[in-house]
């Protein structure tokens, strides 16, 4: 891909408050079998926001991008936020990009939003980014910035694979950075989704989805002229353990490559499940790419490889 850009630096927030599956499933009367469905999933903890915004979710993660990477407020050419959810967004007329611009004196950036991909955004906005980066010499560094917050309990079962949580993720996108690399982006949407969550038929969108997740990343891989075993880790999106382990199975992929242990300790952050797993996957090895993947609601997926 051309420009050269990477990603040198994530950070992410998550609320304090950790809660349970099963003591969520009392408190919304959640029947065995779907406490069972969760647990099968890989499921067991996530974190709620208890009346924090997603504003102030997004401005915790930067802040901390910031102070780790000594990047100052002028430095940042454009900002794109993404999130899932209809309400993590500022009441109109105000622009919650336009607002983290104002809070943090981002005063030479452009900024916009970007959620048409649901939880596959973040990764699907890379591709926006790297557009930009072609089209306009000039910019130098970007600020991707997710987050959501669900503010109904009972809303918060993604059905037989996961459930939701609270958080939100920054990365710093920069031309020629050497971390990271940027080597290739695939993104997919398939009009059978479109009902989203309020499909019925979960089997049947489930084997869809295993089959597109196979192709996408092979695709991905392949286009940068690598092999499925060059990739040292997959960093995936915390829904439906078990079909992650059936999908590196038909790739021929070693287990530990997945890169599993979030699952359980934090469900799933919508748009920020890979870019939480970036930040907090040890022991990469330079010279060898990753793979980030999401799926949305929606029929949407996206993947990008990573040379670290």
């Amino acid at each position: 891909m051309s420009p050269e850009l990477g990603i040198p630096h994530v950070a992410f927030h998550l609320p304090d408050r950790v809660e349970d599956v099963r003591t969520w499933a009392q408190q919304t009367r959640q029947d065995s079998t779907t406490v069972r469905g969760l647990e099968r999933a890989g499921m067991r903890y996530f974190h709620r926001a208890d009346g924090q915004s997603a504003i102030a979710l997004a401005m915790r993660a930067i802040q901390r991008l910031l102070l780790a990477s000594g990047v100052t407020p002028g430095e940042i050419d454009c900002v794109v936020y993404v999130h899932t959810l209809q309400g993590s967004i500022a009441p109109p007329p105000r622009s919650l990009p336009g607002l983290l611009c104002d809070r943090f004196g981002f005063t030479q950036a452009q900024a916009f939003s970007f959620a048409q991909q649901h939880c596959a955004s973040a990764i699907a906005a890379l591709r926006v980014i790297h557009a930009m980066f072609a089209a306009r010499p000039q910019i130098t560094r970007v600020l991707l910035v997710g987050a959501d917050a669900m503010p109904l309990p009972s809303e918060r079962l993604m059905r037989g694979e996961g459930i939701l949580s609270d958080g939100a993720f920054a990365a710093l996108i920069e031309r020629g950075a050497l971390v990271n690399r940027l080597l290739a982006i695939a993104t997919h949407a398939s009009g059978l989704g479109w009902r989203g969550v309020l499909a019925h038929d979960h089997s049947a969108h489930g084997v869809q989805n295993f089959l597109t997740a196979r192709r996408l990343i092979q695709h991905t891989v392949h286009q940068s002229h690598f092999a499925l075993q060059d990739v040292q880790r997959i960093l995936p999106h915390h829904l439906d353990l078990p079909a992650w382990r059936r999908l590196l199975d038909s790739l021929h992929m070693p287990q530990h490559r997945l890169f599993a242990k979030n699952f359980a300790r934090m469900g799933h952050v919508t748009v920020s499940d890979a870019f939480i797993n970036l930040a907090q996957c040890d022991g990469l090895v330079a010279g060898q790419p990753l793979l980030l993947f999401a799926h949305g609601a929606g029929g949407f997926s996206a993947t990008a490889l990573l040379l670290h």
